[in-house]
């Protein structure tokens, strides 16, 4: 797997250590995350049959399938599967686990597992069947773990790495443990996924890297540039700063990245800010322009680089 850079700017800088990553999701998604939970979890916490009737009476809680009751406030999209006798998972369990989704054509659809093919889905459904007569897990959402497994198998190589990737980012599974994965999937599926990075802070960085390295560049992910910090990608001769979310964080976050330009342009270096839209609703127009600031731009982006590296 590819690390972070090694490339600091100029040369004598002090380089910062980056701050570890905290999880911001979970392996698994239990009846607080959710706000749904089987008859099993419930009496196991303290509930009985008799006060399930009541809070159902009450409108505290509701009967969504065989064995299964839900909160007026539960997602959804877990209650509609349930209630088809179904689970969420591929790239609709990733987001509730809390990874990053690329936007997708396909996103309207629910993706669910299911052992039992007698039973009719609305066509906004997709299934992924379950090997064997019984659930392989007891939760309503498909766990991080086999809803990455489905992903390989159903979604495209590049949102399988976005997807692998942020799993990473977001400190729920290690290198290692993402390559046991990998270890475990039929060749046709691993193969299309390619070389991941450990360095991607999002899935625009993912994608766009990832492009960069199938044209045969070399890419260099989370540089660093003194009294500017950390920058997305260097490619091609050029810096890139990429939008991981398809609206702005907010006026301060602007504000630190019209300073970061600032700082970029006194050095020389020649930064390529993109944007959520660009990434993902303009793809194929934004790679021609990437390859057109490379080739107009990209000799004096060297030379500067070259004079900070000598310093």
């Amino acid at each position: 797997m590819q690390g972070p850079s090694r490339l600091v700017l100029p040369a004598g800088a002090y380089l910062p250590t980056r701050p570890p990553r905290q999880g911001r999701g979970t392996l698994r998604l239990t009846s607080s995350d959710l706000a749904v939970a089987s008859r099993t979890e419930l009496l196991a916490q303290g509930w009985t049959d008799w006060t399930l009737r009541k809070a159902v009476q009450r409108g505290e809680m509701r009967r969504i399938a065989r064995g299964w009751f839900a909160s007026p406030d539960a997602d959804q999209r877990v209650v509609r599967a349930l209630a088809l006798g179904q689970r969420p998972t591929c790239v609709d369990a990733a987001r509730m686990h809390g990874l990053w989704t690329p936007h997708d054509s396909d996103e309207d659809r629910l993706h669910v597992y299911r052992y039992d093919d007698t039973v009719a889905l609305p066509r906004t459904m997709t299934a992924h069947h379950a090997a064997g007569r019984t659930w392989p897990e007891p939760d309503a959402v498909a766990s991080l773990l086999l809803a990455l497994e489905h992903a390989i198998r159903c979604r495209t190589g590049e949102t399988a790495a976005v997807l692998l990737e942020s799993a990473m980012e977001r400190g729920l599974l290690d290198p290692a443990e993402v390559q046991q994965l990998l270890d475990r999937t039929p060749h046709r599926y691993r193969s299309r996924i390619g070389e991941l990075s450990t360095a991607s802070d999002s899935g625009s960085e993912t994608r766009v890297a990832r492009w960069l390295r199938r044209r045969g560049l070399r890419v260099e992910q989370q540089p660093y540039v003194e009294r500017v910090g950390f920058l997305d990608i260097y490619a091609g001769e050029i810096f890139l700063e990429i939008d991981g979310h398809q609206h702005h964080a907010g006026e301060d976050a602007f504000e630190r990245d019209r300073t970061r330009d600032l700082t970029t342009t006194r050095h020389g270096l020649q930064v390529l800010r993109l944007s959520y839209a660009q990434v993902w609703r303009r793809w194929e127009q934004t790679q021609k322009d990437i390859l057109a600031a490379m080739s107009e731009v990209g000799a004096f982006g060297r030379r500067k680089v070259e004079q900070l590296r000598r310093r």
